[in-house]
């Protein structure tokens, strides 16, 4: 049976005539009875009493006018469902981070964006390292990781979401803790407590990489896989270590944050995702994240030219 017939039956049933049912339905008067009579024939059944004078539904036509709107509705609610999942308005989205990108404005303004254009999806938060949060991408586990390059799995592509600066984290009564800037050969002399590499990727390589720049190798007296560990540490006199910029908003009265002298040693916050994902979950969330993205760095620039 489909489902037109069903349309065409209950407006007629709401207007108990043909010439109004078919004004409604766009199409000529004729046609209509046919497809009438058509369904009444499949069913076996007298849906309306027609006479010269008027139409009536008959009591079988009342029973079935019911089912037929209830039918009718079902499928309505199926095709806007449907229609927004296609749309990526609902579903569930599960999302992976290190622990320092919730640090900055940028993702907390992403994903509240995100919830705004999107109520019905539900948001699924994961506290990951980025080697983590690459394995979880390829397993399905997650459909976008916000990590720190370089990413070492193939089939995953990248949006730079951030690019900020290290800075030197001492202990509070370090000699060089109360420096507006200090280069970074002066912490030659001090132990270091940073991230491994199974949890910090690119952290550790840029670190060490800057160190040699500078003109020493680091030397390792403690490593930690959280940036909330590594800034406790520090704390309690262990060494010293290099952050990114927003780890700065982890107060704490043991600790100083320095900035360091150019040349600046930038580490970015990168955005993956699997290529070639057509779902329009994804779609829908990478969306917000550009436009997201675009804004923070129009905006960053016209306070460049104003300061």
């Amino acid at each position: 049976m489909e489902l037109r017939l069903l349309r065409y039956f209950t407006v007629v049933a709401e207007e108990l005539h043909f010439s109004r049912a078919a004004a409604r339905l766009h199409m000529a008067q004729p046609p209509l009875s046919q497809q009438i009579r058509r369904l009444e024939e499949e069913l076996g059944v007298q849906l309306l009493a027609r006479t010269k004078r008027r139409v009536e539904l008959t009591e079988p036509g009342r029973q079935f006018l019911a089912s037929a709107r209830e039918i009718l509705a079902q499928a309505d609610r199926a095709v806007a469902q449907v229609q927004r999942e296609a749309r990526g308005e609902v579903g569930e989205i599960a999302i992976g981070m290190v622990s320092s990108a919730s640090y900055g404005d940028t993702l907390p303004r992403v994903l509240r964006v995100y919830r705004e254009r999107h109520p019905s999806v539900a948001i699924t938060l994961h506290e990951m390292s980025s080697g983590e949060q690459q394995t979880a991408l390829r397993e399905g586990r997650i459909q976008v990781g916000f990590l720190r390059p370089p990413l070492h799995e193939p089939g995953l592509a990248t949006t730079t979401v951030l690019r900020e600066p290290l800075v030197a984290v001492l202990p509070a009564d370090h000699p060089l803790a109360s420096r507006k800037r200090i280069p970074l050969a002066a912490l030659a002399g001090d132990p270091f407590i940073l991230i491994p590499r199974s949890h910090g990727l690119g952290h550790l390589d840029l670190v060490m990489g800057a160190c040699l720049r500078a003109g020493f190798t680091p030397r390792i007296a403690q490593e930690a896989r959280e940036i909330q560990t590594v800034v406790g540490f520090v704390a309690a006199g262990f060494g010293v270590s290099l952050l990114p910029e927003t780890v700065q908003r982890l107060t704490h009265s043991g600790v100083a944050y320095v900035p360091l002298t150019p040349p600046k040693v930038l580490i970015e916050i990168a955005a993956a995702h699997r290529s070639g994902d057509a779902s329009p979950l994804l779609a829908a969330f990478l969306a917000v994240l550009k436009e997201t993205v675009s804004a923070s760095r129009s905006g960053a620039k016209r306070a460049g030219v104003s300061n």
